[in-house]
């Protein structure tokens, strides 16, 4: 069976983290985190230690970052440059930075909530992710009481 250019870990590398940073974008131009809210808020990201394809899709967001859209005359696209992000992400060897390890915990317990292993059902660890509740941002998605995108 003949793979799909969909189907490339380099596709699949760009969609995921495109789709990341766009969120992060809209957030930040939407002003939807919790706190004060700044006129000229911007972000940064720091990410785990990964390929420096990361750094060339930011740059590339800048000029070009072709989002979906639904017009008037149907559907297309729309170039929606990335304007909040300040730098090339920051990336950092997660053994050394507690910030990272923190992230990874939290994405951990959520994969956890959704498939616990055994451990996890033996202690009932699905439930630990329900304790980020009060510091979740959840204006990418209101209706799920964690503000998790489902697709």
């Amino acid at each position: 069976m003949k793979k799909l250019q969909t189907d490339t870990n380099e596709t699949v590398f760009d969609r995921g983290w495109s789709t990341i940073i766009q969120r992060f974008e809209n957030t930040i131009a939407h002003r939807n985190f919790p706190g004060p809210r700044n006129s000229d808020e911007r972000g940064l990201i720091v990410c785990d230690d990964t390929d420096i394809r990361l750094n060339r899709l930011v740059r590339r967001m800048r000029r070009y970052n072709p989002v979906p859209s639904r017009g008037q005359f149907g559907p297309g696209y729309r170039n929606l440059q990335l304007k909040t992000i300040v730098e090339d992400p920051v990336h950092r060897d997660s053994r050394v930075t507690y910030f990272i390890q923190a992230v990874d915990t939290i994405a951990y317990l959520l994969y956890q909530k959704g498939q616990p292993n055994a451990y996890m059902k033996k202690v009932g660890g699905k439930a630990y992710f329900k304790r980020l509740k009060p510091i979740l941002c959840h204006h990418a998605a209101p209706s799920h009481p964690y503000g998790i995108v489902l697709r």
